[in-house]
């Protein structure tokens, strides 16, 4: 009998367990047209174990039924605010896990301006994985180079989207490796855009730029504050711009994997020990933190969670805040695909540049619709929560 891992995209999350797990490694991630890494099974290498398929969390998650505490988080260290995108409680767990003389894992964007997992054990090389990256991030061999350490009981902190840790936590049950020197934090996760997007996105803004693109703020804070959502570009000549291309069709909801739209993650009660978030509707519930300096939202789930936010909330200003008013819309149901997700992808399979320039860096009478929608959107908003 042929194993089949999934039977629509929008089942698989790409996580990478089921490679990671395979023991025979008959499993590679194969990038589709749009860009997202799926598993493909070399059939010649394949002994039909199954633990491939036992090993898929995104098929059989359900919530743990455990609500969890709600708190309000600022690093105590102005710099650590000032160089994260929201209140720096991940340096504070970094700090923590280093310490230890463990390891930490997490979503960094290289040189090349690709987006992809890494690793290190040092809390100075640690600011690599500060920032927003509203791309999804390859994994890689994570998974497997994590079992590795866990098994030598050294300490590991790794951050991911939702999807990415029930992943990793899964293998590491299947696997039977001891997991009490592993903390984990998740995101919650708006969407994972296509990496082959970006890239093209990358090359047409170069193209216009005529100059390469050297390094990328998906969210530049010290410039425009918390709240504003603006990108910042440097050119190797040295000269930096803003846009707000990438982040305007990301919010319009096009751009994600298919599971995105299929998310089982979005929910409180959760399986990682920490999730964390930029803590919108700050006003409402410590307004203290409403000064548009950016403030985490963490949610602490697990009893080993306690104790470690017991160990490092001295790192902290914070307050507990109300679970039932802090909830995000991707902490409640997953998006919606958006009303041109269709006509993007039917264009950018055919012609992935036209596609770019249309949707990222549309003409002026299309930037008067794209604008008067928003506003449109915002002011029906406005009128359903009245």
């Amino acid at each position: 009998m042929m194993i089949k891992l999934y039977e629509k995209e929008q089942d698989c999350c790409g996580c990478t367990a089921c490679a990671s797990i395979c023991p025979k490694n008959a499993i590679t991630m194969t990038e589709s047209v749009k860009g997202f890494k799926y598993p493909v099974i070399n059939q010649g290498l394949c002994v039909e174990c199954g633990l491939c398929l036992s090993v898929c969390d995104f098929k059989v998650f359900k919530p743990t039924g455990k609500n969890p505490d709600s708190y309000a988080v600022r690093h105590c260290d102005e710099n650590e605010v000032k160089t994260s995108r929201s209140g720096a409680f991940f340096m504070g767990l970094c700090k923590y896990v280093i310490e230890h003389g463990g390891y930490v894992f997490g979503c960094t964007l290289t040189d090349s301006l690709d987006v992809k997992h890494a690793v290190t054990n040092s809390y100075e090389s640690c600011y690599i994985f500060k920032g927003s990256k509203y791309v999804e991030s390859d994994m890689g061999n994570c998974f497997s180079e994590c079992r590795a350490l866990l098994k030598e009981g050294k300490w590991v902190l790794f951050s991911g989207t939702g999807c990415q840790i029930h992943g990793l936590l899964s293998f590491l049950n299947k696997s039977k490796v001891p997991t009490e020197t592993l903390i984990t934090v998740d995101l919650v996760c708006h969407g994972v855009p296509s990496i082959k997007v970006w890239k093209d996105y990358v090359l047409e803004l170069e193209n216009r730029k005529n100059q390469k693109i050297t390094f990328v703020d998906f969210r530049d804070k010290q410039t425009f504050g918390w709240k504003d959502h603006v990108e910042k570009y440097v050119l190797n000549s040295g000269e930096a711009f803003n846009l707000k291309s990438w982040t305007d069709v990301f919010y319009r909801h096009v751009l994600f994997r298919d599971s995105c739209y299929n998310c089982k993650y979005t929910t409180t009660q959760r399986l990682s020990d920490f999730t964390i978030a930029d803590y919108w509707g700050i006003s409402k519930n410590a307004p203290r933190f409403d000064d548009n300096r950016g403030v985490s939202l963490v949610l602490v789930h697990s009893d080993k969670a306690k104790r470690v936010f017991e160990e490092i909330k001295t790192l902290f200003n914070l307050e507990k805040t109300n679970i039932e008013t802090s909830l995000q819309p991707q902490l409640r149901k997953p998006i919606s695909k958006g009303a041109e997700y269709g006509a993007f992808w039917k264009k950018y399979k055919k012609f992935p540049l036209k596609a770019i320039k249309k949707y990222f860096f549309p003409n002026a009478c299309r930037r008067v619709f794209l604008k008067f929608e928003k506003s449109a959107k915002r002011f029906i908003k406005k009128i359903i929560r009245r």
